[in-house]
């Protein structure tokens, strides 16, 4: 029988590759899941952004229609694309103000990760009129 054969099955060569392919896997997963919390707070930012101008300026103007397309023209700035897809906005008087709420779906990018819900409401007081 070859000595030489059995040493070299017995060595760990080969062993190293295996955790290193592991190791570099994993990194990437949890690289790529910090990735996708800072985009999501980032577009969890933008949301509350759109609100608030869209608030001020429906709460100036006393009116829904001038609140929803600031709000939804700050969110094509800052978003657009696929994450403002499925996004709703909508605003309302309620009582002495004006309220703006969004509710949105941001997809999560490593699997058996759950897509992040997003819901926000900003409110404003209504400017008396002149």
């Amino acid at each position: 029988m070859d000595q030489g054969a059995a040493a070299r099955r017995l060595t760990d060569r080969g062993l190293t590759s295996a955790q290193f392919a592991l190791a570099a896997g994993l990194s990437f997963l949890m690289f790529a899941l910090l990735a996708n919390l800072v985009v999501v707070e980032y577009g969890r930012g933008a949301l509350r952004s759109a609100l608030e101008q869209g608030v001020r300026a429906g709460s100036v103007s006393r009116s829904l229609d001038v609140c929803e397309a600031t709000a939804t023209d700050v969110v094509g700035q800052l978003l657009g694309g696929a994450m403002s897809d499925g996004l709703r906005l909508r605003c309302r008087i309620e009582g002495e103000g004006v309220v703006a709420t969004a509710d949105a779906v941001f997809e999560a990018w490593v699997p058996l990760v759950p897509d992040f819900e997003v819901s926000l409401r900003v409110e404003a007081y209504l400017e008396p009129e002149r």
